[in-house]
């Protein structure tokens, strides 16, 4: 019978698998206001759910809301939403998973 877990219990390959770890660390994903400000977007109004010109479609005024502590987005006009800052990124810049959370300095292990 096979094990799920071989190398479970293994003290020399846990050691070595904790060396190579790697993946993504939310602790690491830069402030949705931080991120969006730093690449020119204006936000609108206060407390945690915010507006902006949704940079999805041809927009003239604000119809993307934006949760300014967790990231998740909806755009009222063109339906782009997303959960969090990393679905943000990929949705904008076109990249897979893994490649946006390298950019957003949250992958950690095997480059």
């Amino acid at each position: 019978m096979k094990r799920a877990y071989p190398t479970r219990g293994n003290a020399s390959n846990t050691a070595s698998a904790a060396n190579t770890r790697f993946g993504l660390n939310r602790a690491l994903l830069p402030d949705p206001i931080t991120y969006l400000a730093a690449r020119g977007y204006e936000l609108k109004g206060r407390g945690e759910w915010r507006e902006m010109i949704c940079p999805f479609h041809d927009d003239t005024s604000p119809s993307l809301r934006i949760n300014s502590r967790k990231g998740c987005f909806k755009c009222m006009a063109c339906e782009a939403k997303g959960g969090d800052i990393i679905a943000f990124h990929q949705l904008l810049t076109g990249q897979p998973f893994i490649d946006a959370c390298k950019d957003l300095g949250a992958w950690e292990g095997n480059q």
